[in-house]
């Protein structure tokens, strides 16, 4: 039986590669930092995904087991009749798998006829590739250096499914379930595999998969943000009742438009197919089933105002196409302005801006100088933001 093995099983190990991996046929061997998951695994051998649309769909994700992260050897060991690896571990925990998945390339390259070795990043990073390589690297010997560039396929992917937090209740009676929404797809660079591709079901072969992050980034991940952060100005809860408030929804479509310009003119992508993506993107979000809070999108709003973050990001890749992105520097001043008190960081910003003031925050959170349109615009929306929230809200 083919087999699989994947470092992270959060949600969306669990509720997007563990599917996928299941209906390809795979055994999967999940890797974890938390032993009470990994125990699960082991224990029960086999997990519940709801798939929440229309209709609630019940699936069994069976045919797994575990290792922990603590007993790499035991890692490596597996990993000698295994050709494919991916991980979901967060982009901020990557370099602490770095160590192992250079043990395990060490290992299989040591072997007769070893083959090669893909492995798949299912981490929203810009230059993904280029990132995990230069972790790997860094605890490589230097004579599997060159192996590692033939025979090693760092291949990136764009994750847009969304998982929402299962409730506790559910939880306690199945401690491993997963809700996800029915969308499956999962863009993947095709170029970037070494050997064989793999045959997975849902993975969707593309020749440059830069447009696919770019449109992920900068339309799905924005726009998901700008309504968390406009709704959570009228209280709501969930998501979905702000898709469904027509000022908010009429906002954000304007924000989209110019980041729509930038994409198109950048990347020549046709104006009909970014607008279908968004045209679905806005009846997903406009899923109930899900239960999609407010405050699940909209926390960590220091990492979302990063330079190459969906909000700024969006905002200086307008720029750079000639495109004024008047609206999307609206919502970087919600952004601004999101304070909620169950989100740690929501109040650091808050604690940053009231001490160090705002040109400080858009020169150490955002990477603007003072000089920069961007700069000035979110400037103005940030000091002027009570009196457009009257006229726009």
């Amino acid at each position: 039986m083919k087999k699989v093995m994947h470092f992270g099983a959060g949600n969306i190990g669990r509720g997007f590669f563990g599917q996928l991996y299941h209906e390809s046929g795979y055994h999967i061997i999940f890797v974890d930092i938390v032993d009470e998951i990994i125990k699960t695994i082991n224990e029960k051998s086999q997990y519940p995904i709801w798939i929440v649309g229309d209709e609630l769909e019940k699936i069994t994700i069976n045919n797994i087991s575990g290792i922990s992260l603590q007993d790499q050897q035991t890692i490596v060991d597996a990993c000698s009749e295994i050709d494919l690896i991916s991980f979901s571990v967060g982009a901020n925990n990557v370099k602490g798998i770095a160590p192992v998945l250079a043990r395990i390339i060490e290992k299989k390259f040591s072997m007769e006829k070893p083959g090669f070795l893909n492995i798949i990043i299912g981490e929203n990073l810009k230059d993904a590739s280029g990132i995990v390589k230069q972790m790997i690297n860094q605890h490589l010997p230097q004579n599997f250096k060159n192996i590692m560039d033939e025979k090693v396929g760092l291949v990136e992917t764009v994750l847009s499914r969304m998982v929402p937090v299962v409730p506790d209740e559910l939880k306690k009676q199945y401690p491993l379930i997963v809700l996800v929404e029915p969308y499956r797809i999962m863009p993947v660079a095709k170029n970037m595999f070494r050997g064989n591709i793999p045959d997975v079901k849902g993975f969707l072969m593309v020749d440059n998969i830069e447009p696919y992050e770019a449109m992920k980034l900068y339309i799905h991940n924005f726009t998901h943000a700008a309504f968390a952060y406009a709704g959570h100005r009228k209280n709501y809860k969930f998501i979905w009742e702000s898709v469904r408030d027509r000022k908010i929804e009429n906002l954000v479509q304007r924000a989209y438009l110019e980041i729509k310009q930038a994409i198109h003119k950048k990347y020549r992508i046709e104006n009909e197919r970014i607008d279908a993506y968004y045209t679905d993107l806005i009846k997903r979000f406009s899923n109930k089933g899900l239960g999609d809070t407010i405050v699940r999108v909209g926390r960590e709003p220091i990492r979302k105002l990063g330079p190459k973050e969906r909000i700024i990001g969006a905002a200086e890749l307008c720029e750079k196409q000639g495109i004024t992105p008047e609206y999307v520097c609206l919502f970087a001043g919600f952004c601004l302005h999101y304070d909620e008190a169950s989100d740690p960081e929501s109040q650091k910003l808050q604690t940053l801006l009231s001490t160090n003031g705002i040109d400080s925050v858009l020169k150490n959170i955002s990477g603007l100088s003072k000089n920069d349109p961007v700069f000035v615009r979110v400037k103005e929306n940030y000091t002027s933001f009570w009196k457009i929230l009257k006229e726009v809200l």
